[in-house]
């Protein structure tokens, strides 16, 4: 008797519980709202300066890996396109050999466009495709998790068993499951981690990439990418691999900013 009163009362408390998990979004909305999201924000058309620090360690023809160095870049408009400037080595002014070089690239660079007679402005930070998230990968609402701050949603996602890619680019994005938290608020996805699961790109299986976005003004930009893999192959050689590129400093750019550096 004892066991059947339990039974009824665990059951009774079954209908409190079923609420909460019914009430998770579907997956492939949430994508598409984080979609929607990431195009209004480029239709906006905003556009920004910024740097970038890019911190790894270099492999030589023995596979040896030299000291971590930090190699500093401004991201600029030159002639309405944006333009990546190397700026500092560890955090050091070039030396007069390397900024000589530096130097010539960009007035070359800007030649090149001032002959091409183009004037267009691009989006400086992109974002990955979402639609192939949508269409290549089961996606499966983890629950909500607080990141960066913010109250979000995880999604699981998982290559489709079976799918055949159409091309190389759907075969190389297939070639790593991920999990992308969407914010509540805005719909926009501010983080995402991909573990490769088969060699593409140069990533061995095992490799992580996590990116995770910021922001600046009313937009959601890069903050940081970070690459960690025991090994990638680099000029045909197979050596650990770690990467981290960070983007701050933000700087909003209008059409009547001077486009070339001084």
């Amino acid at each position: 008797m004892f066991r059947t009163l339990g039974l009824a009362a665990a059951l009774s408390l079954l209908p409190c519980a079923l609420p909460a998990q019914s009430n998770l979004p579907a997956a492939a909305d949430l994508i598409r709202r984080a979609d929607a999201a990431d195009k209004s924000q480029n239709q906006r058309n905003e556009k920004y300066t910024y740097r970038e620090d890019h911190t790894q360690s270099d492999v030589d023809k023995n596979g040896n890996l030299s000291p971590r160095e930090t190699r500093t870049y401004e991201h600029i408009m030159l002639e309405g396109e944006e333009y990546k400037k190397l700026v500092l080595i560890d955090d050091k002014p070039l030396d007069a050999k390397t900024q000589k070089r530096v130097d010539e690239d960009l007035e070359k660079t800007r030649a090149e466009r001032l002959k091409r007679g183009l004037f267009h402005i691009e989006r400086t930070v992109a974002l990955s495709d979402l639609e192939q998230l949508g269409r290549l990968f089961d996606n499966k609402v983890a629950g909500e998790e607080t990141v960066l701050g913010r109250r979000t949603w995880r999604v699981d996602s998982e290559p489709k068993p079976g799918y055949k890619p159409a091309n190389q680019n759907e075969q190389e994005v297939l070639a790593a499951r991920h999990t992308s938290w969407f914010d509540q608020q805005e719909g926009m996805r501010i983080k995402w981690h991909d573990e490769f699961i088969r060699a593409a790109k140069g990533f061995q299986p095992g490799t992580t990439v996590d990116f995770e976005l910021t922001r600046i003004g009313d937009s959601w930009l890069t903050d940081n990418i970070a690459f960690r893999g025991k090994e990638a192959i680099v000029l045909g050689i197979k050596a650990p691999f770690n990467s981290l590129q960070r983007y701050y400093d933000y700087k909003r750019f209008t059409v009547d900013s001077t486009l070339t550096p001084q």
